[in-house]
């Protein structure tokens, strides 16, 4: 990794994989004496099926990951490295990268998402999507157990 890291995004979905990479990120953070940004991307509008108040369900929901994402990093050890919180709204990849941009960050930390063949195939991937746009470096921290599996560093770098 570089050696002028300042600023580290890591986008979690609160799977056991991600906040495993918020916890990698934190550990790189103090190495560097970086800070990292910790995002959670909500759903869109569109593919919320909200009845009634749109906008108060809305308001409900951002209150809801709020503190579902401060929660995360409470989990964290006290002390060292700075952790700023941010709830994203949008298609994944997109307001991923568009972070990673806004907030002038030196890395990219993701967790790997362990989808099976057919979600692969149907979903795509978020960590491919973000890689091929990202205005930085993107590393992929593999799913917990798979390095027992594959042999080899935790750490991969992919852009």
């Amino acid at each position: 990794m570089n050696k002028k890291l300042k600023r580290i995004l890591c986008p979690i979905d609160f799977s056991e994989n991600s906040l495993h990479a918020l916890r990698a990120a934190y550990a790189v953070a103090l190495y560097f004496s970086a800070q990292v940004v910790a995002v959670f991307v909500m759903p869109g509008a569109q593919t919320l099926r909200l009845p009634g108040n749109r906008t108060a369900h809305h308001q409900i929901l951002d209150a809801y990951y709020s503190e579902k994402l401060d929660l995360a990093v409470r989990q964290l050890p006290l002390g060292g490295a700075k952790v700023e919180t941010v709830l994203l709204k949008g298609y994944g990849p997109d307001a991923i990268v568009h972070a990673a941009d806004s907030y002038h960050v030196d890395a990219i930390l993701m967790a790997d998402e362990r989808k099976d063949d057919w979600e692969q195939v149907r979903d795509g991937s978020t960590i491919e999507e973000v890689a091929s746009q990202a205005p930085c470096p993107v590393y992929v921290l593999r799913a917990l157990g798979e390095d027992e599996e594959f042999g080899g560093s935790g750490i991969i770098r992919l852009s």
